[in-house]
């Protein structure tokens, strides 16, 4: 295998000096000037290479190997470099195989035992996904409140405490709603004025959804701005979880 890079690289290396120069007055005489060589140089092993400084020289190689084709288009030009790109061809195929025999020695590295790319799959994988969210949103309000801090004069806010109404009543969590605006939302009649809760809290960004633990009176975002019921369960599941990656 090392021969063959070698001879690929001399192939390529050869192309560029085996063509005349753009500018034929540049002198290039040095070429055919006779070079002091020591013998010993001559005759000593050429250094092994490790496999990234191989990889970097025939990427330069192929490079100069395009170049070369293109400013000097012959076909023997041509050739070098096809050679070079089916090279590179045959090893990404070489590579690609090889990973498809390795996850059956190493299935624990096959990313699809776990999160299947498959489209058949969607459906058992959303199921799945639901039933973590519901299992999250049970625990974490189980001693936890939702604070709801709108605007009502705000469509948006509006919208989204239609959202939360129907994702506490559905899931069971105590809501306790506050306009910051001093308008109450008709769907949420039983909101209460901002006396200083978000100022306390350091919120600043409406509408806002907050976690409370009345116990000890710690609290903490569950979302920002509006948002839909299916993401609101993504996003307990990842308070739940501590923003765990899911992929």
């Amino acid at each position: 295998m090392r021969h063959a890079l070698c001879l690929l690289i001399l192939l390529a290396a050869t192309a560029q000096a085996n063509q005349p120069a753009l500018n034929d007055s540049v002198g290039w005489h040095w070429y055919n000037e006779p070079q002091d060589e020591d013998e010993s140089e001559l005759t000593a092993p050429a250094p092994v290479m490790t496999p990234s400084e191989q990889k970097a020289q025939l990427q330069q190689a192929t490079k100069a190997a395009l170049d070369t084709a293109i400013l000097y288009p012959t076909p023997q030009n041509f050739k070098r470099y096809m050679t070079l790109q089916n090279f590179w061809t045959g090893k990404a195929g070489e590579f690609s195989q090889s990973a498809k025999q390795a996850m059956l020695m190493y299935p624990e590295l096959d990313y699809n035992l776990k999160f299947s790319h498959y489209n058949g799959t969607v459906p058992a994988q959303l199921q799945a996904d639901q039933v973590k969210a519901k299992d999250a949103i049970a625990a974490l309000t189980a001693d936890h409140g939702l604070f709801f801090f709108y605007r009502g004069k705000e469509p948006r806010d509006s919208l989204l405490a239609s959202v939360v109404k129907d994702f506490c009543a559905g899931n069971g969590i105590s809501l306790i709603a506050i306009s910051v605006d001093g308008a109450i939302s008709p769907t949420l009649p039983q909101s209460r004025t901002d006396t200083g809760q978000a100022q306390k809290m350091g919120i600043r960004y409406f509408p806002a959804l907050f976690l409370v633990n009345p116990r000890d009176e710690s609290y903490q975002p569950v979302a920002y701005g509006f948002i839909t019921p299916d993401d609101l369960s993504k996003q307990f599941l990842n308070v739940a979880t501590g923003f765990k990656p899911n992929f």
